[in-house]
């Protein structure tokens, strides 16, 4: 499925997030299983818990020329707490934090696509909703297209998936 082949001249760089195929990364569990296939394994995490959330979220860290990505998928079964799968990857460092943040959010919907047939997806941005913060810039850009694939959307300070899961994995 062809989701974000674009060029964005706005940010002076082209995201082609098909570049990234969720399917063919290694998810693992918290305690770092790898999972072989991470779309049966919410399936069957939402059978046991049905009334469980899916939350999914991505955060980005810069090193040197490089851009380490980790993408979360939450699951919370309300009072009992979160279960986490997550990935990693690299990518070359893009020309502006405006384009990695974009990144950031688009991987996420690539994952929520993935996952849609099961429930209700929430993506959780890293963009403040502070206008004071760089991040901001991309808030209503991010909030929308999220919406507009059908998911709910948060950004900071409620995007806890990506504020905290993800960052953990991409430190």
């Amino acid at each position: 499925m062809l989701l974000f082949r674009a060029h964005f001249p706005i940010f002076g760089y082209m995201i082609d997030a098909e570049d990234i195929d969720p399917e063919k990364l290694t998810f693992r569990t918290s305690g770092g299983v790898a999972v072989n296939d991470f779309i049966l394994f919410v399936k069957n995490w939402l059978n046991q818990h049905p009334k469980g959330e899916i939350y999914v979220g991505t955060d980005s860290k810069t090193n040197g020329k490089t851009v380490k990505y980790s993408t979360v998928i939450c699951l919370w079964d309300v009072g009992r707490g979160v279960w986490e799968l997550y990935t990693k990857f690299s990518l070359p460092r893009p020309k502006d934090r405006f384009t990695r943040l974009w990144y950031e959010v688009a991987y996420s919907v690539k994952v929520a696509e993935q996952l849609k047939a099961l429930g209700n997806i929430h993506v959780h941005m890293d963009y403040n909703s502070d206008p004071r913060f760089p991040s901001y810039q991309l808030y209503d850009a991010g909030i929308g297209l999220v919406q507009s694939m059908g998911f709910k959307g948060a950004g900071k300070p409620n995007a806890w998936a990506a504020t905290s899961g993800a960052n953990r994995h991409c430190q």
